[in-house]
């Protein structure tokens, strides 16, 4: 079975309720996005969940893949007060596949565990590029009285070529369709960072016009135009989506997946986008 839906989820801290109650109306309108996508994974009914967050492990000019037995975290709101926590099992099998293709590919790749090899040791911490999108989907297995399938969790680096993504997409999705692993692809992604002159990375218009550009293009299932932009340009606008959204191309260059809801928000310094494919 192929990669049959996949997504652009954001990972602003304010989208996990339970620790940043009364949302205002630009949250909540993501916030419902994110439930709606949930609600659609769960009902896909994938063996496996794929995503690729830019705030794990950060290997310069590699690839990441986490190979430990569990993920787990907690992630404290501003006063320290209230707290989401999570752990989920690692799918060892799928990821240690879709290594070993990476590695017969020549593609930059290391799997990485921590701890003891197995058991309740071998447990890689979890960021919250990861955290906020698996809440969503954890909240809506819970209410059906159901775990969460295993995941496989991937740490794209910003120096390797971009092709490099782009094949590493298109792999996975082979691993899969060749054995039979269903599966969703989640790219954890917030967009340009420099919106705010009193955000941490100041202002700069090129957030604003990438934020645009990326919205009309998943819009239009033009997501391969992504590979137009400049480098300079992607620095200006300070991204963290663009390396995740290369390995959905990827994917999309091999499926009939097409673009079926994009939300876009900016309460904060950086833009977020919940956008599907199925």
């Amino acid at each position: 079975m192929a990669i049959n839906y996949s997504t652009i989820l954001p990972h602003g801290f304010n989208l996990i309720e339970k620790i940043y109650p009364n949302p205002n109306d630009e949250w909540k309108q993501l916030i419902e996005a994110m439930k709606l996508v949930a609600k659609e994974i769960y009902e896909v009914d994938p063996q496996v969940i794929l995503i690729a967050s830019p705030h794990n492990l950060r290997i310069d000019g590699q690839i990441g893949i986490i190979t430990s037995e569990w993920i787990e975290g907690i992630w404290w709101n501003d006063e320290k007060t209230k707290k989401a926590e999570l752990k989920f099992k690692i799918d060892r099998n799928t990821s240690n596949l879709i290594y070993q293709r990476a590695k017969m590919m020549d593609l930059p790749i290391v799997a990485v565990n921590y701890g003891a090899a197995e058991g309740e040791y071998s447990s890689m911490k979890m960021d919250w590029g990861t955290m906020i999108p698996l809440w969503y989907l954890n909240e809506i297995y819970k209410q059906n009285k159901k775990d969460v399938p295993p995941v496989v969790l991937i740490t794209p680096s910003r120096e390797i070529p971009w092709s490099n993504l782009v094949d590493f997409g298109k792999m996975m999705n082979g691993v899969c369709v060749n054995n039979k692993i269903k599966s969703v692809y989640i790219a954890s992604c917030d967009h340009g960072h420099a919106h705010d002159p009193d955000g941490p990375y100041g202002y700069h218009p090129a957030s604003k016009v990438f934020d645009n550009q990326i919205t009309e293009l998943i819009q239009k299932n033009e997501l391969n135009k992504i590979l137009t932009l400049s480098p300079e340009f992607i620095d200006h606008a300070k991204p963290d989506s663009f390396w995740q959204m290369l390995i959905l191309l990827g994917i999309l260059e091999v499926s009939d997946l097409n673009n079926d809801l994009c939300v876009y928000g900016c309460p904060e310094y950086y833009g977020m986008i919940v956008a599907t494919y199925k």
